[in-house]
């Protein structure tokens, strides 16, 4: 169970997804890209064997730079064809169109392995497994998820920050994004509380406090 997904990222940082990417996490891309509204297509991909899924991130760059973002991938139409658009605020809102272009350089990048840690790593501070193995209780078991998503998104962009730096000339601002991405993680998990349904029944009746790694009834 991940907090938050690739889009949530994109929507501070589009740059990890664009010059400041791992490069060994991008799991397809090219120069043949091809976009038409909101359908994405390009020869030769199959974007199932790639694992791509609905709220992973498309890049996309044009010869001229007249087109350089990242989008938002909505749903995988098929092996071949995204449905994609502007990143949207919440998911449920209508897809904005990307404008019409051949000839892009493109590529999607997942960084689930970067969410998977900060997912452990909070849960050990909120008492809970994996991230506590001994716990009577798991991130299964949390009913408000939302609430775990911005510090989700501040830990994980920090860690790729963090990995992207490598003291190379230019990168300067990297090192300070991902050292004030840590501070605002941070400063998130300290007042984190979230609901806990520790009888299975479906209703909140415990609760998890960042910080304070402790469970108390309701």
């Amino acid at each position: 169970m991940l907090f938050s997904r690739d889009a949530d990222l994109a929507r501070f940082e589009a740059g990890v997804f664009g010059d400041w990417h791992l490069r060994g996490q991008a799991v397809c891309g090219g120069a043949n890209g091809i976009v038409a509204g909101t359908q994405f297509t390009a020869a030769g991909v199959d974007f199932a064997a790639a694992r791509v899924a609905a709220g992973d991130v498309l890049w996309l760059q044009s010869a001229d730079s007249t087109i350089a973002a990242a989008y938002e991938i909505d749903e995988v139409l098929d092996s071949g064809h995204l449905e994609v658009g502007v990143l949207r605020s919440e998911a449920d809102e209508e897809l904005v169109p990307v404008a019409a272009a051949s000839g892009l350089t493109w590529r999607i990048v997942k960084y689930a392995v970067q969410a998977y840690e900060t997912m452990w790593e909070m849960s050990r501070r909120l008492g809970l497994r994996p991230g506590c193995a001994g716990a009577d209780h798991s991130v299964e078991d949390v009913v408000n998820a939302e609430a775990l998503r911005q510090a989700s998104i501040f830990g994980t962009l920090a860690m790729i920050l963090e990995a992207v730096y490598t003291g190379a000339e230019g990168q300067e601002v990297v090192k300070e994004k991902a050292a004030a991405y840590r501070k605002r993680f941070e400063k998130a998990m300290e007042g984190l509380r979230v609901l806990l349904d520790t009888d299975g029944d479906g209703g909140a009746d415990g609760t998890a406090e960042g910080g304070t790694i402790t469970l108390k009834r309701t």
